[in-house]
């Protein structure tokens, strides 16, 4: 499995977002959190409006900041 990250999908207030799916591939990923999204009634990506999905690296550890209300 892999770990991806998105910081810009659909939201309820405009006060940033992120997710972390984890999945087989970001195609996976983009219909898991497109899913997820639905689920709450949010818009999930599309082709014209692709979210973007970083994939984190498991091989070294880290600490990721995905949001540090810096708006």
């Amino acid at each position: 499995m892999r770990v991806f990250t998105c910081i810009d999908h659909d939201c309820v207030y405009p006060v940033g977002v992120a997710s972390v799916v984890v999945a087989e591939d970001e195609q996976q990923a983009v219909e898991l959190l497109n899913a997820a999204l639905v689920e709450r009634g949010l818009s999930p990506s599309t082709p014209d409006n692709p979210d973007t999905f970083v994939e984190v690296d498991l091989t070294k550890p880290m600490a990721i900041v995905l949001r540090d209300g810096d708006y």
